[in-house]
């Protein structure tokens, strides 16, 4: 832990309970770090996971969502909507090989001025102790998440996960907690890898066996997102080497 380390760490506070709940520590002279940066919102629920994404891309260690708590959310479900999203996020993160750890969710009302200034330093020690979020390498994958949370699959399972646990599909059948996990877990890495796939491609041509050995998966699997790639016209084919063919993004 360097104990000269101040992380930089972006906010994310619903107008209606968070926000005031930040009023209330001002007002009541409660102390804590000065190492957020507030973006007020009108709810929890509107905070796109694609901004965590671009938080980091702009040079932030950390993100945290404060919104209201569940059951006094003012658009009812909004909060609910804010957890399910930023779990999701998370687990992209993870995948991505970023300390999930760097982006939290949590709850504060109004009143609850003493609660915010706890919550704020508890997670500036925690991203003290993680540290500088580190640059090697992690643009290309950053940028690859980003795009993950911007497709078009992905926005459509995140915005239909509390239809398909309550209503069910277009059949009637309800998926339970442990399959929607599943389903979108699946999706989120396999678009991801995709995504990562085209981002490598957008530095030079490469082959099937080069990039299998830089994004750490088999000949095969990659053949099957250049397929994907192609057929999207996000990558094509850039010539050959020998009987080897490169393929380039765009």
């Amino acid at each position: 832990m360097d104990n000269n380390f101040e992380p930089q760490i972006v906010a994310f506070l619903c107008n209606w309970c968070s926000y005031a709940g930040a009023d209330m520590a001002g007002i009541s002279r409660i102390q804590y770090p000065p190492n957020i940066r507030v973006i007020r919102v009108m709810c929890s629920g509107r905070v796109d996971p694609v901004f965590v994404f671009q938080a980091f891309l702009c040079g932030f260690d950390a993100v945290l969502v404060l919104g209201c708590h569940p059951g006094d959310c003012h658009y009812l479900v909004g909060n609910f909507h804010a957890e399910n999203k930023i779990n999701r996020t998370r687990k992209l993160l993870e995948i991505a090989g970023i300390e999930p750890e760097r982006l939290l969710v949590d709850w504060v009302s109004a009143a609850e001025g003493a609660r915010f200034a706890q919550i704020v330093s508890s997670f500036t020690e925690r991203v003290k102790c993680l540290g500088p979020f580190g640059w090697g390498g992690s643009e290309r994958r950053l940028e690859a998440a980003k795009a993950t949370m911007q497709s078009e699959r992905i926005r459509w399972l995140l915005g239909k996960e509390l239809g398909l646990l309550q209503e069910g599909n277009v059949f009637g059948e309800k998926l339970s907690s442990s399959e929607i996990d599943l389903l979108v877990d699946t999706a989120l890495k396999d678009e991801y890898l995709k995504n990562l796939v085209s981002f490598i491609l957008k530095e030079k041509p490469l082959s099937c066996r080069e990039i299998a050995n830089l994004v750490g998966l088999s000949p095969m699997a990659i053949s099957s997102y250049l397929i994907d790639l192609e057929e999207s016209g996000k990558v094509s084919l850039d010539g050959f080497e020998g009987r080897t063919p490169k393929y380039i993004a765009g």
